[in-house]
């Protein structure tokens, strides 16, 4: 499964990022509790929701209520060349678990910096994870050994 969602938003100059936890909680209660969002397709109304308590487009409580509701995580974002700062077309792909873990790091930030995000993917796809974590664990040791010897 893949899905791939254009947002448009209009950022402000200066975000408020206060309260995001609370806000957070509030926009999972709201898709409990407001027909209209229940109704709604599963991602779409965690969206919804996430704007209705001030979040912008796909900020990082967005994406972490769409893994822990739909499922669904980033596996890539594009902006587009022309955007301004403040009024942006975002196109995000979303995929399962297995998807975002062996997803690029470069193509995909969103997800590997955030560790919640990661940490939810390891937990719905623990399997695709052990593999990635031993993947990351020998590169590891193998950048350990270039070093230990003096970079050559």
């Amino acid at each position: 499964m893949s899905r791939t969602y254009t947002y448009y938003q209009h950022r402000d100059d200066d975000p408020d990022y206060s309260n995001e936890e609370e806000r957070a909680e509030l926009a999972a209660r709201l898709l409990d509790t407001v027909p209209e969002l229940i109704t709604m397709d599963p991602t779409d109304g965690v969206i919804e929701a996430c704007s209705r308590v001030g979040f912008n487009g796909f900020d990082c409580e967005t994406l972490r209520l769409l893994a822990r509701r739909t499922g669904e995580f980033p596996v890539s974002f594009q902006l587009p060349k022309r955007a301004t700062s403040n009024h942006s077309h975002y196109t995000i792909r979303l995929g399962w678990a297995s998807q975002a873990l062996r997803s690029s790091r470069t193509k995909n930030p969103d997800f590997w910096e955030d560790e919640a995000l990661v940490q939810e993917a390891a937990r719905q796809a623990p399997e695709v994870w052990d593999q990635v974590k031993a993947e990351l664990d020998r590169e590891a040791r193998r950048i350990e050994f270039v070093l230990s010897r003096g970079g050559h």
